[in-house]
């Protein structure tokens, strides 16, 4: 019956990073979604102003539907694309109605002004916004009696009663927003708390819808009426879970004829409970209110506009500042108080105040109020909030804000990205402190530190998680810290306990107290269902094990007696997680974790959730250790092919306990290979290795030219998968291929060495480009070294042959620049001549320069001679050359094999053409070596062709003095030769173009 609206507010919601989900939390029923169809409903009894949908015939925007999916601070988000806005009780029982017989979830929304996401929906469920039930049913300027709809907005209902002499017995920050309904469900306190009482006295009757939509009237009038249950109190902070309020029927006070406020600046918070306590007694029936704030809170409230009420004078040395009002029939009686609790503090011995101020019209009573109610708009125009709402001691106020701000330290998120302030202010009449932790942003660090710190703050104080805001989404999962039964089950029903009987009389005393005190019960004989204390390692715990511990009874756990303290700590029954098959699960915990204290505390906490941490290493079904070691590692190797062994992190245990759930980690090894969860490891063989060596070397046969660890390589290997040869690529992951390469490049790349060795074909053979080139076996041409008084040996054989028109050349060969004279040669060629030069001297120049004959001068200028063809088909002009076929020409296609690719029969006329150096540049001769006359061939040669044949010698010796002179190559020299045709400009040339080297880059 309660399904419809239980739901949005027992699921705790997970809006990162905000919120945490409780694992005590009740699973939620499966709830139908809003269709059209369910709407088309709504609209029959609804007008389209009541209907706001995104199934409607007209679709509502997102904008529309924006606020009322997500809380007042932001913090939790829901998903309904359906609002409906009744406006009468009959019509919010025909929707509770229909919803309930078609499984839809309701969210009841009111003004949406509170701070734990009780408001908005978990989901997509409808909201039920009471905004258009705003009507003020009846009210009594006699008894004070105000009956209203619950959609009233509270500012409206004071200021309709304010003419009457009458005020709302509550009063909030919010009250221009909320409504009363809103404020009835939560059990909201509020600042006149301390004068008027909660909620639960002031509230005389209740109007309510129940889930399956009936009508429950309890909205009686009566101050009085003792004849049967009190219903009403149910539905009081029951925050719309057990149904709608659509009427509220509620006491409100007679005005006071007199109201003032004073704030005062306070030293030090020790000061505030003395000063609470003379407060009381000297104003006793006309105090209202006595708010705290502390100077942070009073700080960001004046640094974002809420006013000023002391000067920066007057504020200095204050660590917190107290707000007093006083509420009474007479003016001049309550400000006589007022000045007497003024003057007794301020000169007292010890003043407890520093300074106070005193509001002396409306005005400045407004603006002190204004000071106080506009923290809360100050922290959310600062950041992102953090709210907790508890009830502790007033004696603990300031320390809880202290100790929260150390502990955020400490844990290094007390800066500005993170936690910019933390803050606390509250109502000290009634115990209430507001700590609010603001932030830069939501985050889920922040969210971890806070919580459960906080809450176990508040459970070591014996306070209230919730002191006036109530649960919502936010505190779900942290009700246990607040509610001390937690030995009874889901049913109210008190857990069982039996202690060993041996254990020392004042131990078995105190585990009973505690046991009772907590709400469980202490058995004589062992239960069927529940739990039995023992002392560990003892022979009764052994004997009681072998006695009663059996399948049949799969409730009944061995703890240690230590359980008892355990679960009050942790403020909840701590569940046995740790059992198999109704046995402890075996584990052990490895020496690597070598901490004492460490081993201590996971050896109670295993006991503690049902496990057995005494097992042996061969015999535990979980072994712990420190996953910072190479143990661990080692652990993860030796036993990752046993399915019944897990290795865990001893950070596992305390996970498992978290999640109430044993879940063990898919993959118990460190994993690179790309493998998905669950995936078994396969190990490498030789085979693998091998036939991705071959891969290798058929696609990337040369480490050199890159590429061997890139992906592509070993994903174009996986890729290969559908072809039945590469079946075994399916052994592994190509991340796996790839990492098991990298780890083993160089065993491996010597592996593919070899294999790229035996597969390259034999020189002549056809390979996969084409023929490979057989090496040309060209003679070592031998030049003797000439010594500085020998004559060129083209020139002595000329000598020799007597060739006419050659004069004897001198002895010594060693030639000046043309400068240095000259004398005339028949045939117009002119031969450099060197001076005589003194005997034991060195000549100018230490350069060697070679016998050279030099073209004719200007004056006798005549064309040389023909070159004979024997000798000019050595020389080839460059377009031939260019023409020619280069020697690394390859196969393409059906084409004949290039020339050096075919047998030695046809290459017979193509080898006399092959070239060979000469003195650095390259002139063509026979393939064969000159050693002697051709057969069938002249030995003699006529001496034109001699003087042609050492011309060619001249230009290519002046060509590499020009090259090595302006530091440039002889083919570039030569190029540029063979196109100009003219040595004198092909030296002024490269002159050139060094002199603009050596000015662009500088000395080269």
């Amino acid at each position: 019956m309660l399904r419809a609206l239980s739901t949005s507010r027992r699921v705790s919601r997970r809006l990162p990073p905000c919120t945490r989900l409780s694992s005590s939390a009740a699973s939620p029923p499966e709830l139908n979604s809003v269709t059209t169809d369910d709407v088309a409903h709504f609209s029959k009894f609804l007008p389209p102003t009541s209907i706001i949908s995104s199934h409607s015939p007209t679709p509502a925007a997102p904008d529309e539907l924006e606020q009322f999916n997500v809380d007042w601070i932001g913090r939790f988000r829901g998903q309904s694309n359906t609002v409906l806005k009744p406006k009468t009780t009959e019509e919010v029982s025909q929707i509770l109605k229909w919803c309930n017989e078609r499984s839809i979830g309701v969210c009841p929304q009111g003004g949406n002004t509170g701070l734990v996401g009780g408001s908005v929906p978990v989901k997509d469920e409808v909201v039920l916004s009471l905004a258009n039930m705003n009507k003020i049913r009846s009210f009594d300027p006699v008894s004070g009696i105000l009956v209203a709809d619950a959609g009233c907005i509270l500012q409206s209902l004071t200021d309709y009663v304010a003419p009457h002499h009458h005020i709302m017995p509550i009063d909030l920050g919010a009250k221009g927003s909320c409504q009363i309904g809103g404020n009835v469900a939560t059990n909201a306190g509020g600042l006149r708390l301390l004068r008027y009482g909660s909620l639960h006295g002031t509230v005389l009757g209740l109007e309510v819808v129940l889930p399956d939509g009936t009508i429950l009237d309890q909205l009686t009038t009566l101050r009085k009426d003792n004849t049967g249950y009190d219903l009403k109190q149910l539905f009081i902070g029951a925050e719309g879970t057990l149904g709608v309020i659509t009427g509220v029927s509620i006491l409100t006070p007679p005005a006071p004829q007199a109201s003032n406020n004073v704030i005062l600046a306070l030293p030090s918070f020790k000061n505030v409970l003395p000063l609470y306590q003379i407060v009381k007694r000297q104003l006793s029936e006309i105090l209202s209110a006595f708010e705290f704030i502390d100077r942070t809170a009073y700080d960001l409230a004046v640094k974002h506009g809420q006013g000023r009420a002391l000067t920066e004078e007057e504020i200095e040395g204050a660590e917190c500042f107290v707000l007093v009002e006083t509420s009474g029939g007479r003016r001049e009686h309550d400000e006589e108080k007022l000045n007497d609790l003024l003057e007794t503090l301020l000169t007292a011995e010890e003043p407890l105040i520093n300074t106070g101020v005193m509001a002396q019209n409306p005005a400045q009573f407004i603006s002190l109020w204004a000071l106080r109610e506009g923290v809360t708009e100050a922290v959310s125009k600062e950041g992102k909030a953090y709210k907790y709402d508890i009830s502790i001691p007033l004696s603990t106020f300031q320390d809880v804000v202290d100790n929260t701000r150390e502990h955020l330290s400490k844990k290094g998120l007390l800066h500005d990205k993170a936690v910019k302030a933390v803050l606390g202010y509250g109502h000290v009449g009634d115990g209430n402190l507001h700590l609010n932790i603001v932030a830069d942003a939501f985050l889920p660090e922040i969210q971890d530190a806070l919580e459960p710190y906080i809450y176990e703050v508040v459970q070591s104080l014996r306070g209230s998680i919730s002191a006036e805001h109530g649960i919502g989404a936010m505190k779900t999962h942290a009700l246990p810290y607040s509610k001390s039964q937690i030995f009874q089950d889901n049913n109210g029903q008190a857990v069982k306990f039996f202690i060993q009987k041996d254990l020392p009389q004042e131990v078995q005393a105190e585990l009973c107290e505690t046991i009772t005190s907590l709400g469980g019960r202490v058995e004589t004989k062992v239960p069927r269902a529940g739990f039995i204390l023992v002392q560990p390692a003892t022979p009764e715990e052994e004997r009681l094990k072998a006695c009663w511990l059996t399948g049949e009874r799969p409730d009944r756990f061995f703890v240690p007696y230590s359980y008892v303290e355990a679960c009050k700590s942790a403020g909840m029954l701590l569940r046995q997680i740790f059992v198999e098959n109704n046995q402890p699960i075996p584990m052990f915990i490895h020496p690597s974790i070598a901490n004492p204290n460490a081993r201590a505390t996971l050896n109670l906490r295993i006991m503690h959730s049902g496990g057995n941490p005494h097992a042996s290493a061969q015999s535990a079904r979980v072994i712990l250790a420190d996953p910072n070691t190479d143990v661990f590692q080692n652990l993860v190797k030796t036993y990752q092919g046993d399915p019944n062994k897990y290795i865990e992190s001893y950070l596992w245990v305390k996970k498992c306990i978290d999640k109430s759930v044993v879940t063990f980690t898919p993959l118990v090894y460190k994993n690179p290979g790309g493998r998905r969860p669950g995936e078994e490891r396969t190990q490498f063989t030789d085979d693998d290795e091998e036939r991705l060596c071959q891969w290798i070397a058929d696609k990337i046969p040369y480490k050199e030219t890159g590429g061997r660890t890139g992906n592509r390589l070993y994903q174009q290997l996986c890729d290969q998968a559908g072809d039945p040869e590469y079946a075994w690529v399916n052994r592994h992951t190509w991340q796996s291929w790839r990492e098991r390469y990298k780890k083993n490049a160089t065993r491996l790349d010597a592996m593919i060495a070899g294999i790229v060795e035996q597969k390259r074909p034999a020189h002549g053979e056809k390979g996969q480009y084409g023929y490979v080139r057989q090496p040309e076996e060209k003679p070592k041409r031998t030049r003797k070294k000439r010594k500085a008084d020998q004559l060129d040996d083209g020139f002595v054989h000329a000598v020799e042959l007597g060739i006419p028109g050659m004069p004897p050349m001198p002895p010594n060969p060693q030639m000046l620049p043309p400068h240095m004279g000259m004398h005339q040669v028949p045939n117009g060629y002119s031969v450099l001549q060197g001076e005589a030069l003194p005997p034991n001297s060195q000549p100018a120049h230490p350069v060697t320069y070679a016998p050279m004959v030099m073209p004719p001068t200007s004056q006798q200028q005549q064309p040389p001679p023909p070159l004979p063809p024997q000798i000019a088909e050595h020389r080839k002009s460059p377009a031939r050359e260019e023409d020619e076929e280069p020697e690394w020409a390859v196969k393409v296609g059906n084409a004949p094999p290039p020339a050096w690719a075919r047998s030695n029969g046809d290459a017979t006329e193509q080898n006399s053409q092959k070239r060979q150096k000469v003195d650095g540049s390259e002139t063509e001769e026979a393939a064969a070596p000159e050693q002697g006359p051709r057969a069938g061939s002249d030995p003699t040669i006529d001496a034109q062709a001699l003087v042609a044949l050492a011309s060619i010698h001249v230009i290519d010796h002046t060509l590499s003095e020009i090259a090595r002179e302006f530091r440039f190559t002889v083919d570039e020299v030569k190029e540029f030769y063979d196109k100009c045709g003219e040595m004198e400009r092909t030296r002024n040339r490269f002159q050139e173009m060094r002199h603009y080297l050596q000015e662009k880059f500088g000395t080269m």
